[in-house]
């Protein structure tokens, strides 16, 4: 092994300097370049402010064009920043003027040249640019430039279509999406499909068909943002899709048809043998709410996936409400995770809260029924949210009667546990008096224990 010599006092000063040096130069160009960057922002934007001002209604093309045949060339982007920040602050009375006054110029035909040939930069900035000015011409264009071109115009041209929402470009999206470059993420495309064809769903129900399961899940995914009648029978058809994903999408498309068929299909879905589409066709069912659909969703609380069964307790809610003979019949037929998937889903949607906010008035009808669902819940076990109404339910009152109702509870532990509340630092100190009296009673609307809170 090689003796290194340990290095002189001399030399670990002139490398203590050498790198204080390089940390000042480094430092000083740093600053400068800042500075220059700085300068040229400023610059710009006081280039933009200034042609601003200077686009204003009344719009017309000659104005326009004259702009642009006197600015310098290096000018002529803080123009086009301007007029794509017109086209959404001109105002409505003044926006189609002023959108048909671009479109007519010659600066929008150079942006369909630029488009068509030119670096890649500039491509991509002419089919962004395109974009914001709905135009037959600038749409043709973007659709033929989905094939055959780098990557990023592809992505460039797919975003200006969406933002544009256009019908016509459809068939072109359709047709150029499996030679679309990969670096277009599907839910891009998919929201792109669902704007341009809103108005037509129709127009996307050939990507069903496709042989490609990732063609299939697009078309799927597009056509459940925009489902209606129209697409009814494709959706169904697809509902056997061999791609799970696929099956997901069109359940989550049926919802927005509200058609005996579409729950027909939601329940064929319902059944599925992939958890994550049982999920979305029980979602789905509640989100038609249709009567038909109450059984599947009833049954639907049997599954293995505690996420399906939640997802069943909220559709059999959004079906047939909250009410206690239907909680009641869950206890008895059914497995206990079942009820609780249904209570908590209940709780979620503030059952408990609203029997709580009942008891405020003691001798009303509404309380004693309020109270009475409360003790079955309680039997059934159904405390730990209470236990939290006993300590920070914002009426004192409230708060006591809740306690009287657990106090009364026919579980030894139950019992138990609200006497236990009586230590926590959070329980008012008055209501932990009265929990641990032994001949504590409940309280009526005349009680004076409850007047003294």
């Amino acid at each position: 092994m090689l003796d290194v010599p340990a290095p002189s006092l001399e030399f670990l000063e002139t490398a203590l300097v050498v790198l204080a040096l390089c940390n000042f130069v480094l430092g000083v160009g740093m600053f400068f370049l800042m500075q220059a960057r700085y300068s040229h922002n400023l610059a710009g934007g006081t280039r933009r402010l200034g042609y601003a001002s200077l686009i204003v209604p009344p719009y017309d093309v000659q104005s326009l064009e004259g702009l642009w045949a006197v600015a310098p060339h290096e000018d002529r982007e803080a123009i086009e920043e301007v007029l794509v920040s017109e086209s959404f602050f001109s105002g409505e009375e003044n926006r189609k003027g002023f959108i048909e006054a671009v479109t007519a110029s010659s600066i929008h035909a150079g942006w369909i040249r630029r488009l068509g040939k030119g670096r890649t930069l500039e491509r991509v900035r002419a089919a962004r640019l395109l974009g914001y000015f709905p135009d037959k011409r600038g749409v043709q264009a973007l659709a033929n430039s989905l094939r055959g071109v780098p990557p990023k115009v592809a992505l460039s041209c797919v975003l200006s279509l969406g933002r544009l929402k256009a019908r016509a470009a459809v068939p072109a999206l359709v047709e150029a999406l499996p030679h679309l470059p990969r670096i277009i993420p599907d839910i891009t495309l998919t929201a792109v499909l669902a704007s341009c064809a809103r108005s037509e769903p129709k127009a996307l129900a050939q990507l069903l068909k496709s042989p490609d399961d990732r063609l299939r899940h697009i078309g799927a995914w597009a056509l459940s943002d925009i489902a209606d009648q129209t697409v009814l029978t494709d959706l169904a058809a697809a509902a056997n899709d061999s791609y799970p994903e696929v099956r997901a999408k069109i359940a989550r498309g049926l919802a927005r048809i509200h058609h005996a068929l579409s729950v027909q299909m939601l329940a064929v879905l319902a059944y599925d043998q992939v958890w994550f589409v049982r999920l979305r066709a029980l979602h789905s069912l509640g989100e038609l709410g249709m009567p038909e659909g109450a059984g599947i969703a009833f049954a639907g609380l049997d599954d293995e996936s505690h996420e399906v069964s939640s997802r069943a307790a909220y559709a059999l809610r959004k079906i047939q409400g909250m009410n206690i003979d239907l909680a009641v019949e869950v206890l008895r037929t059914k497995p206990r995770s079942s009820f609780n998937s249904l209570i908590s889903d209940w709780e979620r949607a503030g059952f408990l809260d609203g029997l709580a906010h009942d008891l405020a008035d003691p001798g009303s009808e509404k309380a004693n029924a309020s109270r009475e669902i409360l003790r079955v819940l309680i039997a059934a076990g159904v405390t730990s949210t209470l236990e939290s109404f006993v300590l920070l339910y914002p009426d004192p009152e409230i708060r006591l009667r809740i306690a009287h109702l657990l106090r009364e509870a026919p579980q030894p532990n139950v019992r138990a546990q609200v006497a236990a509340l009586a230590q926590d630092p959070r329980c008012d100190p008055r209501i932990a008096r009265v929990i641990t009296e032994p001949d504590s009673a409940p309280v009526t609307q005349n009680s004076t224990r409850a007047g003294d809170l």
